[in-house]
Formats: C-alpha cells, structure tokens, sequence
C-alpha cells in the first residue's frame, strides 16, 4: 500500500476560496480515498448519490467513482481530512485481501460509516507521517491507515469469490475515452475498439466500474467541463461545444444530474482566479 496524498481541509465555504479537494472528480485504477469530516454542513456526493455529511461520518471512494463535496450554509464551513492511496500491482496477501474487501464494500455501497470523533487525532497524525520526508515514517503511515481500513471494512468472506475478470479490456475502454472526451463516441465503436461485442463490453463494464460506459464516458466530460468552470473564463455555451455535448440546454441538464448543481450555480461554488492571459 502507498499513500499518494493527503490534505487537510480548514473551514471550507461556498464560495470563499479555491475549492481543488472539493470538485467533481475521479480517481484512478486502483485508487482508493477516505473522506473523515470534523465539522460543518455540506453534502458528500458520489456518482448520483448524495450524502448529507455530519461530524465523524467517514466516506470511502473507489476506482473511476465520481465524487465532490458540496459546501452549503457559510455559516457552518467544513473541515475534513482526505487520503489518497493506492496498491501495488503485486501486492501481499494481507493487501491483496484488504483490496478485495474495499471493492466489496464499494459493491455493496458499504461505504459511510460513523467513526468516533477523536479519530481526528490520529487523521493528523496519519497525514504528518505520510507528508514526511522520512521514509520509516511514511511506511508508519501506510500501516496506521491499513489497521483503520481492516478494522472499519474488512469482513468475513464467502470462500471461491475471484476478483473481477476482464480488467484489461476495461482499461483499453478507459484510455480510449480519455482520449476521446471532447468527441461524440458511441458506446458500439468503444465495444468495436477494443475488439468486442457492444453487450459483452457493458456487461464486463459494469462489473467492474458498476456503471455503463455511457454514464462513465458523460461522467468525464462532465469533469472535464467543471473544471473549465473553475479555472477559465469560457461560457457555458463554449464549454458545452468544446466537449461535445448536443447543445447548451442539454450540457446544463447533464451537469446538474451528475453534480446536483446548474454550471452556473457550479462556478460560483468552486470559483478559482488564474491569469487567462
């Protein structure tokens, strides 16, 4: 296991300053990251489900999974730790197991969990090692978060179960609508890409992102698209053009399903200056 980042979020208010942890975004294969809030009001969504956060909730997100936190009364701010992390391609069996129970837990939407407060503590305590220039550190880090996940979401489990199958040509998928994700692709000429049938390819899709290829491929655009509305000055009507969408009425009505806001109401929330020159 390593962890790849870790941050800590002070106060965070609609609209009050650069909101980069707070955006919609995914992560990569193998890419897991813990959300544990300590104060505030606002709102954890993940794909199309939205959570109203509270003190000492605990969120995990997977692979490819789409998720922002919506900061709502500037009267209440939110504060929230955040890690990153990830597993190695060969990884031990203690991890090997730990992964397979994350996936499951993910499957299962067994993912937010109350967690005692004073957990903070040891949150700090975490993201300090694991920013260390020291390496003994670092590794304390990694370990500290492994006995939090086995204790918060590894389970017994049925034996015979094998990890999901397939994962190669989900990958091939996954590249190829990066690549594409200013363009208008059908999920028949991805399917055709990758050298499958349009109804095989959903079916290993799904099982291994747990969403179609239609909504993950949206999903990026969407992604893409929010954080043009961050970081530039471009319309809504260039942004909705420039990745491909029908028209400006249908890039609105797609943003909001996916991240619950208008573009517009989206800017304002997450609003970043940069010099556009």
């Amino acid at each position: 296991m390593k962890i790849l980042d870790s941050v800590f979020v002070y106060r965070l208010a609609g609209g009050e300053r650069i909101s980069w942890h707070g955006r919609y975004h995914a992560h990569g294969q193998a890419e897991f990251e813990l959300h544990f809030f300590l104060e505030g009001v606002g709102v954890f969504q993940c794909n199309r489900t939205r959570y109203p956060v509270s003190p000492g909730q605990l969120f995990l997100s997977g692979p490819r999974e789409f998720h922002s936190i919506v900061p709502e009364p500037e009267s209440r701010p939110l504060s929230w730790y955040a890690l990153l992390f990830t597993f190695s391609d060969d990884p031990s069996p203690a991890d090997a197991r730990l992964r397979l129970s994350l996936e499951r837990s993910l499957a299962a939407r067994e993912t937010v969990l109350s967690i005692d407060p004073n957990f903070r503590f040891q949150f700090e305590d975490l993201s300090q090692m694991s920013r260390s220039g020291d390496p003994s550190l670092r590794e304390s880090a990694a370990h500290l978060l492994r006995s939090f996940l086995y204790r918060w979401f590894v389970r017994a489990q049925a034996p015979g179960v094998s990890p999901t199958v397939n994962r190669h040509h989900v990958e091939k998928a996954l590249s190829y609508m990066e690549r594409s994700v200013r363009e208008r692709v059908t999920v028949e000429e991805i399917a055709r890409k990758i050298g499958l049938s349009e109804e095989h390819f959903i079916r290993i899709f799904r099982d291994e992102v747990r969403m179609t290829p239609h909504q993950y491929f949206t999903r990026l655009k969407v992604e893409g698209a929010s954080a043009l509305l961050m970081s530039s000055d471009k319309s809504v009507g260039d942004i909705s053009e420039w990745f491909g969408f029908e028209n400006q009425f249908h890039f609105s009505r797609i943003f909001r399903k996916c991240t619950g806001m208008s573009p517009l109401q989206y800017r304002k929330t997450y609003i970043q200056t940069v010099d556009f020159r």
